[in-house]
Parts: C-alpha cells; sequence; structure tokens
C-alpha cells in the first residue's frame, strides 16, 4: 500500500507526535486538528501488521524453505518471527506465524521511537507508522523489507564492531562458519546433484543449518555481492593473493566495495540458486592468465577446522 500526500502528511504529522520527545510527553493528541488528524490517519491505516498474520500448520514433507516459497517469503522472515525454527527445520504439526510482506519485529527500547527505528532500517517513519496501525506506544513493531539477522552461534567469543553498525566478528582463524561442520561434496568432478550432468564442482560444501551466519575467512574487499545465477545470492571477497567465494547464502550482508574484517559476517546460510538444501558453497581462488583459478580448499578448511575442535 502506497499513501498519497495527503495520507502520509497526516501519517507524519501524528508520528510526529510520538518520535520527538518534546512531544511525545502526552499520550493522546492536545489540539482539535491533531484529534481530527489523529482519527483519520487511524481509519487510514486500519490493522497492524502483527495483528494480520496468518497461521500455518505445516505438512508433511514440507520444509522452511518450500513454505517461504508459497507464501513468497524470504525464510529469513519466517525464522525472526517464529523463534522455534530459527536452526531452519520444522516439524510436522508445528504453527508457524506468516506475515503479509518480508520483514522483522522489533521491540523498543525506552529512549527510542519511530524517526529512530526508522532510521535505523533505512525506511521511511511514517510508513513504519502505518504499517502499526499508527499506534502511538507500541512495545513492538513491525520493519517492512529488513531483514532478520541470527545472533552469533558460540564459538569462543563474537564482539560487535560498534553500536552503529553490529557486525558481527568471530574468532575463527578463518573458518567461513562459527563452527566446523561436516562436509557434504567436495572439490573436483562429480554427478552434479541438480542437473545430474557428470561436471566439475570448483569448491567444497559445508552442510551448515540454514541461517547459520557466514563469515569472511579473511580480512579484504567485498568484489561482489548479489545473484550469482546458479550459485544464488553470492558473495566474492578480494583479499590480494587470495580470493574467496561464498555461494548459496539465504540474505546478504555487505556491498560490492566494502572492506571487511576476517570473521565479520557476510550473510547467512541458504539454499538459493542451483541448490538441493541448505548448505556453504566455499571456493579459494588464486589469479592466473586467464583469470581467478578455484583450488582445492579440503587442506586449508581441514587444517583450519582441526585447530578449532581440538
Amino acid at each position: 500500500m502506497k499513501p498519497s500526500w495527503k495520507i502520509s502528511f497526516l501519517l507524519v504529522a501524528i508520528a510526529n507526535l510520538i518520535t520527538f520527545p518534546a512531544l511525545a510527553t502526552s499520550t493522546t493528541p492536545n489540539t482539535p486538528v491533531e484529534q481530527s488528524a489523529a482519527k483519520e490517519a487511524e481509519e487510514l491505516c486500519g490493522k497492524p501488521t502483527l495483528d494480520d498474520l496468518l497461521q500455518h500448520k505445516v505438512k508433511q514433507g514440507e520444509t522452511l524453505e518450500a513454505i517461504a516459497k508459497q507464501y513468497q517469503l524470504k525464510t529469513a522472515t519466517l525464522m525472526g518471527l517464529n523463534p522455534e525454527v530459527r536452526n531452519g527445520e520444522v516439524q510436522v504439526g508445528q504453527t508457524l506465524s506468516i506475515p503479509p510482506i518480508d520483514g522483522l519485529t522489533y521491540r523498543f527500547k525506552n529512549d527510542e521511537n519511530y524517526t529512530i527505528v526508522a532510521k535505523k532500517y533505512n525506511i521511511r517513519a511514517d510508513v513504519l507508522f502505518e504499517r502499526n496501525g499508527c499506534q502511538r506506544r507500541p512495545k513492538v513493531v513491525f520493519v517492512p523489507g529488513a531483514i532478520w539477522k541470527p545472533e552469533a552461534l558460540p564459538f569462543n567469543s563474537a564482539i560487535a564492531r560498534g553500536s552503529e553498525n553490529p557486525s558481527l566478528i568471530f574468532q575463527t582463524g578463518g573458518y567461513p562458519l562459527p563452527y566446523s561442520v561436516p562436509v557434504t561434496s567436495n572439490y573436483g568432478w562429480r554427478m552434479n546433484p541438480v542437473t545430474t550432468i557428470w561436471s566439475f564442482h570448483s569448491g567444497i560444501d559445508l552442510g551448515a543449518p540454514l541461517g547459520t551466519p557466514v563469515i569472511a575467512a579473511k580480512a579484504g574487499r567485498v568484489d561482489f555481492a548479489g545473484w550469482g545465477d546458479g550459485y544464488g545470492n553470492l558473495v566474492e571477497i578480494d583479499h590480494g593473493s587470495t580470493g574467496t567465494r561464498y555461494a548459496h547464502l539465504e540474505a546478504i550482508y555487505v556491498s560490492q566495495g566494502q572492506s571487511v574484517a576476517q570473521g565479520q559476517q557476510i550473510g547467512i546460510v541458504g539454499s538459493t540458486g542451483r541448490s538441493t538444501g541448505p548448505h556453504l558453497h566455499f571456493e579459494i581462488m588464486v589469479p592466473s592468465g586467464d583469470g581467478w583459478v578455484a583450488l582445492d580448499p579440503a587442506p586449508y578448511l581441514n587444517r583450519i577446522a582441526s585447530i578449532m575442535t581440538n
């Protein structure tokens, strides 16, 4: 729903009453103009998004990814709204809350308001206000379009880079996930599980659950971040003498040209592109006369994984 200029004006007018501390001391509009604008805005807004959730009962054979596709949502949206499936798995008989659009829930802190939260997620305050039914002082709001991110998984320690940009830093020693996981497909020639054609697999597949943080194996500059055809959501990082590639991500948290630190979260594990299930496709590349050439990551990953588990 796109508000007209008149509706937007009304929404901003009412939102201003709660987003500016000097005007937020009263919970009700004071002047006749404020009261009239509040009444009209509330009539235009309708129900808050969180009061308009569908309920989906998981059936036999369904996966979280399939359910998300059924409702044209990101898997991360369902994970954020339903904490019990944040491991990427659903159980028959479970009931999931399904929002009408992608987004996440956010609980207001004591000193926060619509303007602060809207700026944090780079959306318009009046849109946030409207999506939440023009409620003046809600405790929890739905932020449309925002992507839910998992908390750091426990491995050694995770630290925040700062309150303005809470990208997670994991002390992993160069492993692309917060903990070691089984290899589900090695580097080299194989029967492609999607195309069933004998082809060369230029990386290694790590069988991590949906939503697991994917982290930069080494500091560098993001050379590519976006859709990579069969790779799905793809991030490529240039480390100077080497490069790394992270494919089939559910969501990407970095942008092209951005500098990243070793251990910084760059996305979450998914199953986008040509993929049969959640995993991280990881490549190590070196420059050659014909461009980047992929090497077998197994010796590197085995060495790092053995350090992590000992």
